[in-house]
């Protein structure tokens, strides 16, 4: 054989013997020898009292409480940007069937394009709201447009009059002069 052969195959065997290494190797063996590769030993977090632990459980458990709440939005958005893009495609698909229709007359068809066009670009421009509203510093957001009505939801610290003014100009400039119904999820 040639030495490249020996030698890719050496190299193979190898990465194959460390990576079933890797694998078995218990987790608590691999973040400690990571942590002290990386010389980060703190002595102070081993010698707490039986107070500091209590505070640390309670704050730990807040923090638990917060996230999860915040997960719970931020799933309860998710699954609303998921049923209408599920909507919007569907509709998509209909004027796609539309336009490759043998039996669609012109009109039908430059409608049904039409359509399909004017939801792209809303879909779009209710994304740019959202990252609007999210460089605004609020931690989510999720825009809905119906007709002549847009919803927005939003997941902030604090709900103001204010805020719901700013958010509902913010969407004025993008999606033109419709009726913006802003709520709040306080977290």
């Amino acid at each position: 054989m040639k030495k490249q052969t020996i030698w890719l195959l050496t190299m193979l065997s190898l990465v194959v013997v460390l990576s079933v290494y890797y694998v078995t190797t218990p987790d608590k063996l691999k973040t400690t020898s990571f942590m002290d590769m990386n010389n980060n030993t703190d002595t102070s977090s081993l010698d707490s009292t039986p107070k500091d632990t209590k505070k640390s459980d309670s704050s730990k458990q807040n923090d638990k409480e917060t996230t999860s709440q915040e997960n719970s939005t931020s799933e309860v958005f998710l699954k609303q940007r998921m049923e209408q893009e599920d909507q919007r495609s569907q509709l998509i698909d209909e004027y796609k069937a539309t336009v490759d229709s043998a039996t669609a007359t012109a009109e039908e068809k430059s409608e049904a394009f039409t359509n399909m066009n004017e939801l792209q670009k809303l879909t779009a421009l209710e994304s740019d709201v959202e990252t609007m509203i999210k460089e605004a510093g609020y931690k989510d957001a999720l825009v809905r447009t119906d007709k002549d009505e847009v919803k927005v939801d939003v997941t902030s610290s604090k709900a103001s009059r204010k805020a719901a003014n700013d958010i509902i100009q913010m969407t004025r400039s993008v999606l033109g002069e419709k009726l913006v119904v802003v709520q709040f999820q306080v977290k």
